[in-house]
Formats: C-alpha cells, structure tokens, sequence
C-alpha cells in the first residue's frame, strides 16, 4: 500500500491511505517523543506501547484529561493515538477493509464526516462514562461500520450475510481490544457503533437527489474540509503547545 503519495485527498482511495498514513504517523511520533519509555516486553499486548506522559500530551481523551483538565480538544485527537504496535496494526488493518467500503457507500466528503463526528462522539461519551484515559481509532472505525450497517439496512444489496460476517469479524476484533488492552474502551466502540448507525441515516446518499446538486455538494465539501482542518490544527496543538 502507498501510505504518502497523497494526490488529491478527496479521491475515495487518498481519503482513506491519508487517515491510515495520520494514524501511523502518530504512533510514530508518540514511540520517538521519549524512546527510552516505550514498552519492549514480548507480550503483544504492550509491545511498543509509549509512555502514558506521550500520549496524554498529544492529546489522549477520557474523565481525566476532558473534565479534570478541561482537554476538549483531546475528543478529537485521542482518535489519532493508539498504545501499542498490536493495537495500531488492528485499527490500520480495519480501516482500511470497512473504509474502502464505506467511502464507495457514502462518497468521501460525507465518509469523513461520519469518521470525524464519531470518532468525536465516542470519545466525548467515554469521558462522560468515566474512562479515565482513552485512545485510538476504534471509536471512528465503528462508526464507519454502524453507517455501513445502515445502507446494508435500507437496501439489502449484495450478500447481506457476508458483509455482516465481515461486519462481526471486524467488531469482535475491536471488542477483544476493548478488554484486553489499557486505554482502550467499549463505550468507545458501542457509542461510535451507534452514532454512525445515527449519522448513516443523516448523511445516506439515496435520502438526496440521485445526483446531488452543486450546493449540497459544495456544503459536504465544506463541512468536510472544515472538520479535517479542526483536526489537523488540534494534533499540531497537542504535539507543539500542550
């Protein structure tokens, strides 16, 4: 896979390498910031895992950081952030399959905002919930899969058994890690399950024109643009001023 030949970001195939190669990007940068705390213990579960220092100041979610620290923008980066080698290959490998998928459905503009409010939402609901510490790119991933469970809803197309063989698969992957490793939640995956399921419904193309017009695409492509550039600005915040 090409992770940095990025060429026109809204291309469906660029949207989904750019979010793989930012994930990426910043497990990197969380493993180099203090090199000498990364976990390299055999277990699987915490190989390469960066020190919680790390990852709290690039912008880790939950109780502690949101409502303690008053971190809002930490709902938004925490989807960026994972806490081990294990925990990155899992999201990245998932994205990847459930993204091309619903970039296809939903077009890339409405694909990204599905991606960003969930992850979003998942976030802000286990801070709430009270996880005290929170990552990773679970959260947004299953709200990639509750709007992909929403079209397979509404239309029946294709193999319904098999998408939602290659639903359950992806999900229970999720819902181990969920359990198995620190800083990750199932309030994240229930919670972004759902409010992708929500967002589905808002954002399902065939509740519009058979070709949208040039104003609601417009307004898609701006909503879209504004929501990535928001995350840009508040990793760059986590990692330079925090």
């Amino acid at each position: 896979m090409k992770l940095f030949e990025l060429r026109n970001i809204w291309e469906p195939a660029e949207l989904v390498r750019f979010l793989i190669t930012a994930n990426i990007v910043m497990f990197a940068t969380a493993i180099f910031i203090l090199p000498g705390t990364v976990d390299t213990s055999l277990n699987p579960m915490q190989f390469l895992a960066p020190d919680y220092r790390v990852l709290f100041k690039l912008g880790a979610s939950g109780t502690g950081p949101v409502l303690s620290e008053h971190r809002w923008w930490s709902v938004i980066t925490a989807n960026y952030l994972h806490g081990s080698l294990l925990h990155l290959l899992i999201n990245v490998s998932a994205l990847s399959s459930v993204g091309k998928i619903t970039v296809d459905i939903f077009k890339p503009s409405r694909f990204f905002l599905i991606y960003f409010l969930g992850g979003v939402t998942s976030m802000a609901a286990s801070s709430f919930a009270g996880i005290t510490l929170t990552i990773g790119s679970s959260g947004a991933i299953c709200a990639l899969i509750g709007a992909m469970s929403y079209d397979d809803w509404r239309t029946h197309k294709g193999n319904l058994k098999m998408r939602i063989a290659s639903i359950g698969v992806w999900v229970l992957f999720l819902v181990i890690i969920g359990f198995a490793m620190p800083n990750v939640n199932n309030w994240a995956h229930g919670v972004g399950y759902a409010s992708g399921f929500f967002f589905g419904f808002c954002f399902w193309p065939r509740e519009f024109k058979k070709r949208a017009s040039p104003e609601e695409a417009a307004f898609f492509r701006i909503s879209a643009s504004a929501c990535m550039l928001i995350t840009i600005a508040a990793l760059i915040y986590g990692l330079l001023f925090s």
